[in-house]
């Protein structure tokens, strides 16, 4: 009977923390690896090459020069749906290489545009006016967003950016090559709710006048959750191509 009482007991318990372990764990919506096209491997969202982009080695290269976003020969990539959820946290992770990109070049455009400018979007930058990278989400305009900065990431060499949306702390994170970089910024009222996924792009601005980026991505991943540090720092370390051992 004891003996009964005991196994019965361990896998309740057993069940329980495989329980709050999986709930706690950020899950994969969306990955584009590139090795098979633009197919969306995890999703249902699949991309479409724009322009001259091309994939090359298993990786999708852009090429703009001196084109802006509203260029119709610019190259980017466009997502055929929305990539996050209505409301919430979500993480979206992008590996690259880009070198002295134009200002406001966009690695990840989400939002709707109006008269050739952006409105309600998140967005992500290698390099902005003051030379700085950038993650921004705003509720309504540019004058309105909750932004982080860092140093710069369009050095020449391979990085991986992630923006985290954290809606339970109501906060904006940035991270490269898996630490956190900047100050966390305080979301206000620039919560995911309030971002329209008019559109999703890698590559082009919803506003014209940005160059359009000139880079190789390696691949892109978006999380229904917002990461914490030790995911993202796992993931950095894992790199494109390969997901870390579940905890």
């Amino acid at each position: 009977m004891i003996t009964t009482t005991w196994k019965y007991a361990t896998a309740v318990s057993a069940m329980m923390a495989l329980s709050a372990t999986s709930f706690a764990r950020a899950e994969l919506t969306h990955r584009y690896s590139f090795k098979s096209g633009t197919k969306d491997s995890v999703g249902k969202v699949d991309a479409t090459l724009k322009g001259s982009a091309k994939i090359t080695n298993g990786a999708l290269v852009l090429d703009n020069a001196d084109k802006t976003s509203g260029d119709a020969g610019a190259s980017y990539l466009e997502f055929a749906g929305p990539l996050l959820p209505k409301q919430g946290s979500a993480s979206v992770l992008i590996w690259f290489t880009g070198k002295e990109v134009g200002q406001f070049s966009r690695l990840l455009d989400i939002g709707a545009a109006d008269g050739g400018s952006g409105e309600a979007f998140i967005y992500l930058t290698p390099r902005n006016a003051d030379d700085n990278a950038r993650a921004a989400i705003t509720a309504t305009d540019a004058a309105s967003k909750a932004a982080v900065d860092a140093d710069r990431i369009d050095d020449g060499k391979p990085h991986v950016a992630a923006l985290v949306v954290d809606g339970t702390g109501k906060k904006l994170h940035l991270y490269v090559d898996g630490k956190e970089v900047g100050t966390a910024a305080d979301l206000g009222d620039n919560t995911l709710d309030k971002v329209k996924q008019d559109h999703a792009w890698i590559g082009r601005s919803g506003f014209d006048t940005d160059p359009a980026l000139s880079a190789t991505i390696n691949e892109v991943r978006v999380y229904d959750e917002a990461l914490t540090a030790d995911q993202a720092a796992a993931i950095a370390k894992a790199g494109a191509d390969a997901l870390p051992a579940k905890s």
